[in-house]
């Protein structure tokens, strides 16, 4: 990420946590349980996460919700955030529901038809679940698939007006109409927990994605029932140094990725390291200008003492990037991408599946 870009992405986190009562996960880093993920400072800020916290306290279970909008392969930025939906559901017991919206990538245009959407769902979902959720507390769905979605969604779009939707997504006139009603559907797969079980909910998703909660909690008034609370992922780099995209496959690592494919990708990406060795020894890499670092500490270091001690040996100059930082991230990439794939062909969807 460019100066320029961390600095306009540091004044967006500053802006929303003043405008739409978003709080740093500092204020209750200290009632999570210990894990990487909230040691690495994965998960950076809240909205009424706390309040999820004092009815666990007092003896109430909460869900997680968290989707994939099939239209590809799986790519590790996509299974960062599931890493946290699975953290939840092991540090509390959380049920959790992974819906699959084919519809959205369908008015969208990501894919040609819904058979399309089918395909890469069932593909996607058993990458997911091979991380390991629970079989007894998870259930995944396809959204067109499930006629409560569309019901729901009828429901909830009495609830929103077409300006409202507009300002929200900066869509106009000319945009499909199955835009706008998708906030509807969205709103659907987030609340559901709460109306058919009485579930609070909390959903883990990027900043950029906090549209579609401000909407959810706004109707969750409406009808009189709890908001859903939130949680906000790191954004992390791709490696070119920009978004991961799906458009731009050489910003992200796939769990289908051959592992030549692997390194071909980490070794021609952004590093903040120095032009030449004799520089780097001399003068030391700068590691929070780092994508390989970054990438390090979201999917390889088990600590952030280790993170730490790693930083101070580039900081001195003691690791070069193209024969250090790269080759131990891509060999730890190709492991994991191994693993899930073999995890994944073993999963029985229908363990997990939600009934149509």
């Amino acid at each position: 990420m460019s100066t320029s870009q961390l600095e306009k992405t540091t004044a967006d986190i500053e802006r929303m946590f003043r405008e739409f009562n978003i709080q740093s996960i500092e204020s209750i880093r200290h009632r999570l349980p210990r894990n990487r993920i909230v040691e690495m400072e994965l998960i950076i800020a809240h909205r009424d996460f706390d309040k999820l916290l004092d009815m666990y306290t007092s003896g109430k279970n909460f869900s997680v919700v968290s989707g994939r909008g099939p239209s590809g392969p799986i790519h590790f930025g996509h299974l960062y955030v599931f890493k946290v939906v699975k953290f939840l559901q092991d540090a509390f017991g959380a049920n959790v529901f992974i819906p699959l919206s084919d519809d959205e990538k369908l008015v969208f245009g990501k894919i040609k038809d819904l058979e399309e959407g089918e395909f890469w769902a069932y593909d996607n979902a058993r990458v997911i679940l091979a991380l390991g959720f629970d079989k007894k507390k998870t259930r995944i769905y396809i959204s067109s698939k499930q006629k409560w979605v569309y019901r729901y969604a009828l429901t909830f779009s009495r609830k929103l007006t077409l300006n409202a939707i507009k300002s929200a997504f900066g869509i106009n006139d000319s945009t499909n109409i199955g835009i706008p009603f998708y906030a509807a559907v969205q709103i659907a797969h987030i609340l559901q927990p709460t109306l058919d079980q009485g579930l609070p909910v909390v959903v883990p998703i990027g900043l950029d994605q906090d549209v579609y909660m401000r909407l959810a909690r706004d109707v969750a008034e409406r009808l009189g029932i709890m908001k859903p609370a939130s949680l906000y992922v790191r954004f992390i780099s791709g490696l070119t140094g920009e978004p991961m995209s799906s458009s731009s496959p050489e910003t992200a690592i796939y769990v289908n990725d051959s592992e030549e494919v692997i390194w071909h990708k980490i070794m021609r990406a952004l590093t903040g390291g120095q032009p030449t060795i004799e520089e780097q020894r001399r003068y030391g890499g700068r590691p929070d200008k780092c994508v390989i670092f970054e990438w390090l500490k979201a999917f390889v270091f088990k600590s952030k003492k280790e993170a730490e001690n790693y930083a101070e040996l580039c900081k001195n100059g003691e690791i070069v990037c193209g024969f250090d930082c790269k080759g131990y991230l891509a060999e730890n990439l190709t492991k994991i991408a191994e693993n899930l794939r073999e995890k994944a062909e073993k999963i029985n969807l229908i363990d997990y599946l939600m009934e149509e």
